[in-house]
């Protein structure tokens, strides 16, 4: 006849009645919500921890294991998981008296509701009887205080049908028991750290995986970031390379350009010190040339000057003339009023008085010359007036007016010649 199991629930457990499986094929535990409704005859539950296909509990060689599935929240046997989130368990055998959690408490932020788990204590039963065998108390699942009360209990529910020997054998494995609780009391905490540390593993190393997969994906971002930037390095690079060797090549043409510039500017040089000494080649003749010129222009100054000087000589000359010419006029009319013999004494006495007015000197010989010559010319001019009165008049007047003539022609003469020689 096939085994069957009573899961009974527990305390902090999520609310359902016990539920009667038989394990003829393998019975599923999962949350409820799709083909299969939640019954007592089936381990569908309506907590929210548990995954759709949470575990199953299975019946091999007169044995029953439990096997969880791959489940989010994981399956507890004992207070000790099975398997990490996400990955099945191998095969765990249970016993009579075990406790069962599927999932673990969760806390719903949005309701502000604790979702609970399935806490569930499971009774075996094989050809009506319960199964009453005992975990080893070396497994890392025993549960020493668990498995005595569930032994009590099982002895109370079904006293009347045991017989005398089960009693004994009962009463042997309570000793046993006892026995071996004495040496579990001191390894019970040691239990109890192990499966805290072993939780705080499982909770570790599911953040390490966590933050090995941010790794991963940063380490990825930096690689991609890596290689845009190494993209971007090497076209700055080839740029930076183009830009340099343009610049090499203007920097051979500005120092091409450089030195036919120092050529130009040193024959440019040589031509303005070459002009230089054709300037001052030049200025020294000009200014030789200025101080002749200079020269010849006070020679003129000076010989201008004197020019002046006898122009204003001559002018004084012209004007004693004609103040003789008056004069002469005036001892015309004398002469010819007087008789004969006062006549030749005034022309004697005029005579004598031009005689000593135009004495000659040395500087001037060709006044003194012209003088005589108008002294001469008084003498012949006398000598007429003699012979004819009537016509001394005239004769006087035209006698002046070429001694004036006479005179301006010499100086006019003069000037000409100096300016000429000059």
């Amino acid at each position: 006849m096939a085994a069957k199991i009573i899961l009974s629930p527990r305390q902090n457990s999520f609310k359902f009645s016990d539920r009667v499986l038989s394990l003829d094929t393998p019975s599923t535990i999962g949350r409820s919500g799709g083909k299969v409704p939640s019954a007592s005859d089936n381990a569908i539950f309506g907590s929210k921890v548990l995954s759709k296909c949470h575990a199953m509990l299975l019946c091999e060689d007169s044995c029953i294991y439990i096997i969880d599935t791959g489940s989010s929240n994981g399956t507890f046997v004992n207070n000790i998981r099975l398997s990490k989130a996400g990955k099945e368990s191998a095969p765990t055998e249970v016993f009579t008296g075990d406790i069962l959690k599927f999932g673990s408490e969760v806390e719903d932020k949005n309701k502000k509701v604790i979702q609970k788990p399935v806490v569930a204590k499971i009774t075996i039963f094989k050809e009506d009887r319960v199964d009453t065998r005992e975990r080893t108390p070396t497994s890392i699942l025993f549960r020493p205080s668990e498995s005595q009360e569930d032994v009590t209990m099982v002895g109370e529910i079904d006293e009347s049908p045991l017989s005398r020997e089960s009693m004994v054998l009962l009463k042997e494995k309570l000793l046993e028991m006892q026995k071996g609780m004495e040496f579990l009391s001191y390894k019970e905490n040691d239990y109890i750290e192990l499966q805290q540390l072993a939780e705080e593993e499982a909770e570790t190393i599911c953040e390490l995986e966590k933050e090995n997969y941010k790794l991963r994906h940063a380490l990825k971002n930096i690689e991609n970031k890596i290689a845009l930037e190494k993209s971007k390095y090497m076209q700055l690079a080839e740029y930076e390379a183009e830009t340099i060797c343009n610049l090499e090549k203007e920097n051979y043409k500005l120092i091409d350009s450089l030195n036919t510039a120092e050529e130009t500017i040193k024959n440019e040089r040589e031509k303005n010190r070459a002009l230089q000494d054709a300037s001052k080649t030049e200025m020294e003749i000009l200014q030789n040339s200025l101080h002749e010129a200079v020269a010849e222009v006070d020679l003129k100054n000076k010989s201008l000057a004197e020019a002046q000087h006898l122009l204003d000589e001559t002018k004084k000359n012209v004007l004693n003339l004609e103040k003789e010419n008056l004069n002469l006029n005036s001892q015309d009319f004398k002469l010819l009023d007087a008789p004969e013999s006062d006549y030749d004494l005034l022309v004697k006495a005029e005579l004598n008085t031009l005689t000593e007015s135009r004495r000659p000197s040395e500087a001037n010989r060709d006044e003194n010359e012209t003088d005589a010559l108008a002294s001469n010319s008084i003498n012949i001019q006398a000598e007429n007036m003699k012979g004819n009165k009537t016509e001394i008049n005239s004769t006087r007047q035209d006698l002046t007016l070429l001694m004036i003539i006479a005179w301006i022609s010499f100086m006019v003469g003069y000037l000409i010649e100096d300016v000429l020689y000059y």
